[in-house]
């Protein structure tokens, strides 16, 4: 007798989780519908323009992470259009390298006639005859040298170096007039 209300059981049983699933999905469902549209902590969330701009940094500070810079000079430096002291020094010493200069001219009372030719940073001596950067030595005089390129003759006279420009000059005394050569 005990099987025969087992199936009524059983259906009861189905009928009231039915029901309370129902009453549960409907109060849930209710919940829902009354949550306002505007939120009580909307002064607090971000706008969209700030959250962008947020977006944008943080794109930019993981490209900056992979980035290898190859500059030599300082990127964020901020005065590169005014020369520093250092650039100006190269700039000199590179225009005094460029130079072809007679630095000396040796006239002994026997012997070779000798002149000192600076040019790129190095000195070298030379006589009569010689040949430098493809022109060939015909005379060697008190302070002067003669030379023949590409059948014209020129002369090269001792020249003393160009003055340092005022800002990387850095010596503290006042210069005599002796030349520098």
């Amino acid at each position: 007798m005990e099987n025969k209300y087992l199936k009524d059981f059983v259906i009861v049983v189905a009928v009231l989780m039915l029901l309370a699933f129902g009453l549960k999905i409907y109060y849930t469902y209710q919940q829902v519908n009354t949550i306002p549209q505007e939120s009580k902590y909307k002064k607090l969330a971000l706008s969209e323009k700030l959250l962008k701009q947020i977006q944008d940094i943080e794109a930019s500070i993981k490209d900056r992470k992979s980035f290898i810079f190859s500059v030599e000079k300082d990127p964020l430096e901020q005065n590169l259009i005014v020369k520093t002291i250092k650039d100006l020094e190269k700039q000199w010493r590179e225009e005094v390298g460029k130079m072809i200069r007679l630095e000396s001219t040796i006239i002994p009372e026997s012997g070779d006639r000798l002149a000192s030719i600076a040019h790129n940073g190095e000195s070298n001596t030379y006589k009569i005859g010689d040949e430098f950067m493809g022109r060939k030595i015909v005379s060697i005089g008190s302070g002067e040298l003669g030379y023949t390129y590409r059948g014209t003759n020129g002369t090269l006279t001792v020249t003393e170096l160009p003055p340092k420009p005022e800002a990387i000059d850095n010596s503290n005394k006042k210069r005599s007039n002796i030349p520098n050569w």
